[in-house]
């Protein structure tokens, strides 16, 4: 089945039968190539079969793509779980040594003969593109329907589709012949331009407003992204150990182990990516925390459990960094200690809401970082919806 390795629409899709059809459509100027080649990836890693016919570029193209983002096409070729169809060199006149050559690909029987020559009962085809089969052929929708209907008799089939110049009405058509789709627009927000993912349905069920945020990494493929999460805190709460903790990779500018400047970290976990930005703790730095805490779309408030004469420290920070405006956890630190407060005399002092999590957390051992994270992707995807809902609103 698809793997498109976004969590949110993976489990979804899971509800889908066993041969079916997914549209992928992107924006005018958005390539949806990244998006297909990690989706194959993620189909072999998960010991299915995956075909890919190419027919807007050369292979060497979707080879070279695929070792940018960090994927191994070549190794799953080797071993036979992935197969490349070239239709594109029998267009532009190049030469080709690849295994599957559509060598006519204005012929649709050719087309099918080929891929029917590549694909195996149960593989999952991806068709790149339809859109530039369509500008080749002028009245070639029809063939193409055609061939995916053929092609899901012993397969699932992801097309990828860009939807410049074509009207409405077509486009609409298009849509309706799919069990799948998913739509990737541009969104721009503030200073940040974001790219959209969006489920407009998956098999029977229609969505308004289900879609994550996602930015196309090299190398590491598609990921859900978002742009700046603020770790902030009183001194001496162990914000640096926290980044550190959570982070695939961090830096800290320091003085004699206090942080002088700001950490900064870049955290990768299930397919959920973004970058992380600790403030210093003094007081002395207070009039730099707004600045930094500027475009958050997040804040992670480390706070001592042990010392509750810190926490009025804490609120002055979470008022400084406009924290109760965005999406806020609480990480409950150094709980192992003797001292640690129950967590609701932690939201009792602090002020909180009830609907602000409070994750007890060790970070110099790690301890209870998978619920922290948890808790922010949580937290996090809820603002991606409300954002889509008000994409979806504005059209």
């Amino acid at each position: 089945m698809f793997k498109l390795g976004i969590r949110v629409f993976d489990d979804k899709m899971m509800a889908l039968p066993e041969k079916s059809t997914l549209l992928f459509i992107s924006s005018p100027g958005i390539d949806p190539a990244p998006f297909g080649i990690s989706a194959m990836s993620n189909v072999v890693k998960e010991r299915s079969r995956a075909v890919y016919l190419v027919n807007n570029k050369t292979p060497a193209s979707v080879r070279r793509e695929a070792e940018l983002l960090g994927h191994d096409l070549e190794s799953y070729e080797d071993d036979g779980s992935f197969r490349l169809v070239d239709s594109y060199s029998g267009f532009s006149g190049m030469p080709s040594s690849e295994k599957f050559l559509v060598r006519d690909p204005s012929d649709i029987g050719m087309v099918r003969q080929t891929l029917d020559d590549a694909v195996e009962e149960g593989s999952v085809v991806l068709l790149d593109s339809m859109s530039s089969y369509m500008d080749m052929h002028g009245d070639g929708l029809e063939d193409f329907l055609g061939l995916v209907g053929e092609l899901k008799k012993k397969a699932s089939v992801m097309v990828l589709f860009s939807t410049w110049g074509y009207e409405p009405d077509c486009v609409k058509r298009i849509k309706s012949q799919f069990e799948t789709v998913l739509s990737l627009r541009p969104v721009e927000e503030i200073s940040i331009v974001r790219q959209l993912l969006f489920a407009e349905k998956i098999g029977s069920t229609s969505f308004e407003g289900m879609a994550v945020p996602v930015k196309v990494m090299r190398p590491g493929g598609v990921r859900v992204y978002f742009p700046k999460v603020l770790i902030t805190g009183p001194h001496q709460s162990g914000k640096s150990t926290m980044v550190r903790a959570i982070s695939n990779s961090a830096v800290s500018v320091d003085s004699m182990g206090t942080t002088v400047a700001m950490d900064h970290g870049y955290l990768d976990h299930k397919g959920f990516a973004c970058d992380l930005y600790g403030t210093p703790g003094q007081e002395l730095f207070d009039p730099i925390l707004y600045y930094l805490a500027e475009e958050a779309v997040a804040v992670i408030l480390v706070i001592d459990a042990t010392a509750v004469e810190s926490f009025k420290r804490a609120r002055t920070m979470m008022q400084l960094t406009n924290a109760l405006a965005v999406p806020l956890i609480v990480a409950a630190n150094h709980y192992d200690k003797e001292g640690a407060l129950p967590i609701e005399r932690i939201r009792e002092q602090l002020h909180l809401p009830s609907n602000i999590p409070i994750v007890p957390t060790v970070a110099s051992e790690k301890k209870g970082i998978p619920e922290l994270l948890d808790a922010l992707i949580d937290k996090l995807m809820g603002v991606a919806l409300a954002e889509a809902r008000r994409e979806v609103d504005s059209r």
